[in-house]
Formats: structure tokens, C-alpha cells, sequence
């Protein structure tokens, strides 16, 4: 497994699920951490909750397209690099692109270790800081790069997935994170609204289980979930 985009997180927005599925496991294996959304729509929320480095970004989706969302995020973080992966290969089409703030541009059909070094040479050029492997609240103390959590000297004993929603929720420091999230998170976005329930209920068990009313994961009713963590 390689470590050049060791921390990093990557938002990919593509409506095709076997090029999101080549794409995230190609960043994977340099120690990426990946968040994919098939649809433009969702694409505010979710960078406002996980803070990605970088996003790679389809032009043609089916509810809100790549145009609008480019646009979007040109205006609210125009700092965040992103880059352009689109079938939409005419010069006056990259040009749009480019006009709009794009920092890269990539057609379709690509080679997906090109894609890695192109998004390593844009993490370098903007100077973006990779997440700290370790943070936490309170006791609670999470590992990226471990997949590890502990509370005070205890090791969690987690599932992978029970692990990636405990990071998830610990991210946005007590605010409320939508099932929808968690789900695209932890399970993929392919997995069905309730799925994400029973992982919850565990992880809920085991976080009582050392920690006691310190630490407590709270249903809001319509929104989701928030974790809530005394001292």
C-alpha cells in the first residue's frame, strides 16, 4: 500500500458507479480516504461536514450537474482544489471548466494512476495540510491511521464500519450528521436509509460500555444523528 495521499480525503461526485468504485480504490491504496456521491445535489452538505482536500468532480449527473456545482464551490471554497473528470472532452468544454475554477481537467476514458499523481501534484500545489492521524473529544481519542479508538487507555473494540461512524460523527463536533451521511460515510451509497440503525445501536453499546452517560449518541428525530461527549 503506498503513502502519498496518506490522510488526504477525497470527495468524488460521479453518477457511474464503476468509475467511482475505480477511482476510490486506486486513491485508496496511497492512503486516501474517500467519499463518493452520485449526484451534485449533496455535494454542499457533504463539504461542509467532512472538510475534503480535494474533490474530483463529474460534469454530467443527473439531478444538479458538474457546471452548477463547480460554480458553487468557486464561491464558498475557493480554496478547495478541484478537478474536472468528464467525458465532455471538446476544447471549449475545458475552457468552461477552467472559467468557472477548475484547477484540473481530465476526459474520460483516463488511466487511473494519472488521476492519483495529477491529485498528489494538486495537494502539493495548494499547500493542503493532511488531516491529523489522531484527534478526538473529551476521552475519546480516535486513529486514523490504525482504524482505532480508544476512551481513556481502552481500546474500542469496533468494526471497520462502526469505526468509520464514529470518526464521522467526532468530525463535525456535536453537530447533527443526517443518516444519509453516515450511510455514504461508513456503508457506500448504494446501501438502503435504515441500514446504518443497527451499526449505531452496537456502537452505542460498546461506547457505554467504557465510557458509561459520558458519551452518548443521540437521535434527532427527521435529521440524524449527534454524538455527545461530557468533559
Amino acid at each position: 500500500m503506498g503513502q502519498a495521499l496518506s490522510g488526504y480525503r477525497v470527495l468524488i461526485v460521479e453518477d457511474e458507479p464503476e468509475i467511482a468504485e475505480i477511482l476510490a480504490t486506486f486513491l485508496e491504496r496511497e492512503d486516501a480516504r474517500c467519499l463518493v456521491l452520485r449526484d451534485g445535489i449533496e455535494v454542499r452538505d457533504a463539504v461542509w461536514r467532512w472538510h475534503p482536500q480535494l474533490v474530483l468532480l463529474d460534469m454530467k449527473m443527473p439531478k444538479r450537474s458538474g457546471w452548477s456545482v463547480l460554480a458553487d464551490l468557486r464561491e464558498t471554497h475557493p480554496d478547495l482544489p478541484v478537478m474536472v473528470i468528464s467525458a465532455l472532452g471538446d476544447d471549449v468544454d475545458k475552457l468552461s471548466g477552467f472559467r468557472l475554477g477548475c484547477d484540473d481537467y481530465v476526459v474520460k476514458p483516463f488511466n487511473p494512476l494519472e488521476i492519483v499523481a495529477r491529485a498528489g501534484v494538486l495537494l502539493r500545489r495548494g499547500s493542503v495540510a493532511a488531516p491529523p492521524v489522531a484527534t478526538g473529544q473529551g476521552g475519546l481519542r480516535i486513529d486514523r491511521g490504525g482504524f482505532r479508538a480508544f476512551y481513556d487507555d481502552h481500546l474500542l473494540d469496533l468494526t471497520r464500519v462502526e469505526f468509520l461512524l464514529l470518526d464521522a460523527l467526532v468530525q463535525v463536533q456535536g453537530r447533527v450528521v443526517s443518516r444519509g451521511f453516515l450511510i455514504d460515510s461508513a456503508l457506500g451509497s448504494d446501501a438502503y436509509d435504515r441500514s446504518v440503525d443497527p451499526h449505531i445501536s452496537r456502537l452505542r453499546q460498546k461506547l457505554a460500555a467504557v465510557a458509561g452517560p459520558r458519551i452518548g449518541i443521540a437521535a434527532v428525530r427527521g435529521e440524524g444523528y449527534r454524538l455527545d461527549v461530557l468533559g
